[in-house]
């Protein structure tokens, strides 16, 4: 019996994941900014203001809210991509599995650019702009480069593939 993972199975947790990071991206940004406006409303009570350390702490809490957001769309992306690359490597190879893959990764690319759009739409409304400017690492992933970025890990995948062809070179 054949226990190796196969790529069939692991296709829709592939774009199930980059589902999360399009909807953790674009949740986030307004999670941030409206965090920002409940910190600053709770520095501004008077029993809060007393207590300097107190108003400390706040201000600690809302420095390291938007780049703990920022940086874990970051490793959900990543982790993404190790996943993609793990799928490659242990999928054995066969030409309808390439087949297959080649059309995923054409309609994983296409929904990634629909959801780049979406990123910018939501960055750049008037109220989350400001916002929106602290995200570097997530304006970077999610902007115009998260398609070249699915696309890159895609090629790469196939070549993975298809680098098994005439032999069966997957790890036992």
């Amino acid at each position: 019996m054949n226990n190796k993972a196969q790529l069939g199975t692991f296709l829709p947790f592939i774009l199930v994941g980059i589902v999360i990071v399009f909807i953790f991206a674009v949740i986030v940004v307004p999670v941030a900014e409206v965090g920002d406006q409940v910190f600053n409303e709770l520095k501004e009570v008077d029993q809060v203001q007393d207590d300097n350390h107190t108003v400390e702490r706040i201000n600690q809490v809302q420095n390291l809210t938007t780049p703990a957001f920022d940086q874990l769309v970051f490793v959900i992306l990543i982790a993404i991509i190790l996943g993609t690359i793990a799928i490659a490597i242990f999928t054995d190879y066969h030409p309808v599995v390439l087949g297959v893959m080649i059309i995923a990764i054409v309609f994983l690319v296409i929904i990634s650019g629909l959801f780049s759009n979406v990123y910018d739409d939501v960055g750049n409304t008037e109220i989350l702009a400001n916002k929106s400017t602290e995200f570097t690492f997530t304006n970077a992933i999610m902007g115009s480069q998260l398609p070249i970025i699915i696309a890159f890990v895609g090629i790469v995948a196939v070549i993975i593939l298809l680098a098994k062809r005439g032999g069966q070179t997957t790890p036992v």
